[in-house]
Order: C-alpha cells, then sequence, then structure tokens
C-alpha cells in the first residue's frame, strides 16, 4: 500500500513540494500519531445533522425486514444532500483536523470520535469525492501549518487517498473468491453478544455497544479491539464480515470486505497485509481508558481475573507459530509465546472456559 499511496500523492500533487519530493521530506508520519487521549484537549462539539425518517423505518418494519442495533429513525446524524456533506466536511477540517493527528488511534468511553471526520458515510455514498476530501486537508496545511500540522494532514489524506482507494483495487482484482478467504482456518461462531453488547469486557462492551447504538465506530474500534478479539478467538471470518456489512452506516461491500477479510481478520493468506493485526490487553490499556472499571486485569494472562484478550492473544500466536515464525514483523511474538514455560502454555490454550465450540453463547 505504501508504494501505491507515493505514488497517488504524485499524481494528485497533494504535500508535495514543487522539486517532486514529499513536504516535509517524508511521506508517512503514522510514527508521529499514536498518542493516547488523557482528557485534552476537548473534542470539538460534534457536526452531525438530525433528520426524522420514522416513517421510513415504519414502512421498514410493516415489510417484515430483520434489524438489530439502534435505528435512530426520529434524529438520523448523517447527511442526506452535498449541502450537507460539504458542510460536515468543513467542520471537521475548521475543529478535528487540527488534533486529528496526535490521536487518530484513541479511543475513549466519553466520545465515540474524538477528533475523527466521521465522513466515511458521505464519501461512500457519493456526496463527497475523495479528491476533493483530501485536497480540503492539504489545502487547510498550505494555509495554516501551525493550526494544521503536517503529521495531522498527512495521516488524513493517507487514509482517503492512500488506503481507501487500495481497498478499492484490492476489491476489484480479487472478487469474488476473495469472500470465501479463510487462510487461518477459523470456523467458531460470532457470540450473541454482538447483537447486543451485553459483555463484560468493558472494551468490548463498549465499542459494540456503540456500533449497535450509532452504526459507527472509528478505525481503531473495529480493527484493534472488535476486530483483533475475532482473529485471535478464531471466528469465522465469513462471520465477521458479515457482521461488520450490517452494522455499520458506511459499510459498501467494496470497502467494508477487504479491510474485515484481508486486514482485521488475515484471511487471505496475507495478501493485503503482510502481518496481523491483533493485540494483548496492553495495548487496550494504552490507547483507551476501557480498562478503568473493567472487571478483568489487563496484566494477567491466566488468572481467575485476567483480561480474555491476553489468553486469545498468546493462544493465537501458539496454534499459528509454523505460519508466523520467520515473519519479520511478527516473529519476535511468536517466539515470546514458544518460550513461556509449558505450564503458561498449557494454560492460555485452555483460553476462557466459557469460550469454545459453542461460541455463540459463550459469556466473557
Amino acid at each position: 500500500m505504501e508504494s501505491y499511496y507515493r505514488k497517488m500523492r504524485v499524481r494528485t500533487r497533494l504535500l508535495m513540494d514543487a522539486d517532486g519530493s514529499p513536504l516535509g521530506g517524508e511521506w508517512n508520519y503514522d510514527a508521529e500519531n499514536r498518542k493516547p487521549w488523557k482528557g485534552t484537549p476537548p473534542p470539538p462539539a460534534a457536526w452531525d445533522v438530525s433528520h426524522d425518517h420514522r416513517k421510513i423505518w415504519a414502512e421498514i418494519q410493516a415489510a417484515g425486514v430483520k434489524t438489530f442495533g439502534e435505528p435512530s429513525a426520529d434524529k438520523f446524524p448523517w447527511p442526506c444532500d452535498r449541502t450537507e456533506a460539504l458542510a460536515q466536511l468543513a467542520a471537521f477540517i475548521k475543529r478535528g483536523l487540527p488534533n486529528f493527528g496526535d490521536y487518530e488511534d484513541a479511543m475513549h468511553t466519553s466520545s465515540d470520535r474524538l477528533f475523527h471526520s466521521r465522513l466515511s458515510f458521505a464519501l461512500n455514498v457519493k456526496l463527497l469525492s475523495p479528491l476533493e476530501v483530501a485536497a480540503a486537508a492539504a489545502d487547510a496545511h498550505r494555509r495554516d501549518p501551525v493550526r494544521y500540522p503536517l503529521a495531522a494532514t498527512e495521516g488524513f489524506v493517507r487514509q482517503i487517498i492512500g488506503w481507501r482507494e487500495y481497498i478499492r483495487g484490492v476489491y476489484w482484482a480479487k472478487m469474488p473468491g476473495y469472500a470465501t478467504a479463510n487462510g487461518l482456518g477459523h470456523t467458531l461462531s460470532l457470540p450473541s453478544w454482538f447483537w447486543t453488547g451485553k459483555v463484560k469486557m468493558n472494551c468490548l462492551r463498549h465499542s459494540i455497544g456503540q456500533s449497535l447504538q450509532t452504526a459507527y465506530a472509528h478505525h481503531i474500534q473495529r480493527l484493534m479491539v472488535i476486530g483483533s478479539f475475532c482473529l485471535t478467538a478464531g471466528v469465522d471470518p465469513a462471520e465477521v464480515e458479515r457482521w461488520y456489512l450490517g452494522v455499520y452506516i458506511d459499510a459498501f461491500q467494496w470497502v467494508e470486505l477487504p479491510n474485515v477479510i484481508g486486514m482485521s481478520q488475515h484471511a487471505d493468506g496475507g495478501f493485503l497485509a503482510s502481518k496481523p493485526y491483533c493485540c494483548a490487553a496492553s495495548y487496550v490499556s494504552k490507547m483507551s481508558n476501557y480498562c478503568g472499571g473493567c472487571p478483568y486485569n489487563p496484566k494477567d494472562r491466566t488468572g481467575p481475573l485476567a483480561c480474555p484478550l491476553n489468553a486469545f492473544y498468546w493462544d493465537f500466536w501458539l496454534r499459528h507459530q509454523d505460519r508466523f515464525l520467520k515473519n519479520p514483523r511478527v516473529g519476535m511474538a511468536v517466539r515470546q509465546a514458544a518460550q513461556m514455560p509449558p505450564a503458561e502454555q498449557a494454560a492460555i490454550r485452555r483460553k476462557p472456559p466459557s469460550f469454545g465450540p459453542t461460541s455463540r453463547n459463550c459469556s466473557l
């Protein structure tokens, strides 16, 4: 993806110097965009709209369409025309972009978006074009590089003209067979609490609950909380993909399916991403406040109150160690798992006793 992104930068001339080199001398400032949010600066006021779609919702119910989650029919917050979409783009550029880069990977129970744009719906229904959105961010940096830091602007532009467009290409190049990829052989069912949000683990309760209530979660909640759980627990990627397609307002198959099958569940054998994206509780604890008030201990691997994320994470490397041992990006984690004392490995391999072949009815 990185080489594709660089070509797109050159083609669009976004964040480029006159001599053809990247602005600031670097193509990618991702390493600067990984700060946890501790309460300041305050997130901007939401730029949502509000539409009353109760008549439409009544028709959907009358037709017997099965749904899940909160419909928000009386206060639909997403833009329904280009004027509204442009207003939300302008609001994000003015109020969200200045701090987007620092906190784009952060999560917090007090905000469902922090500094994220929430423009993906408007983009995916073609109320906005990717180029005009990326250009608006690049132009803001050009006008005021102090208010709109290069790291924040580049990070946002990369998500639009880099990752989003790369994913589009993967979809059209690899479908229809890509939809059934299951390179890791995962077969478990999604737990029933994916449809209710009723789970004791605070990170999953908040991320899934927010998704059900608002039809939205930002990329780290989708990838490193919900997706990482499904990957390390061994859930069938087709089930994960169908849930993502159903729950998120911006989920259109061309963009959602490769992100889930390839990026989130590593089910394509590494075609899209060179490593599996998964984490133990330490990452969630670092990047969020989810672990506060959770009944599980994020620092414990195997005790009675150990965070289940830890057992799933290390069990994933143990059961797939032959596949990933020589992967330069994750080989260290595989070796660390293999070097654990046999008793600890056995405790990890047992995983939480309530999660197994009958995973649909599991409780965590």
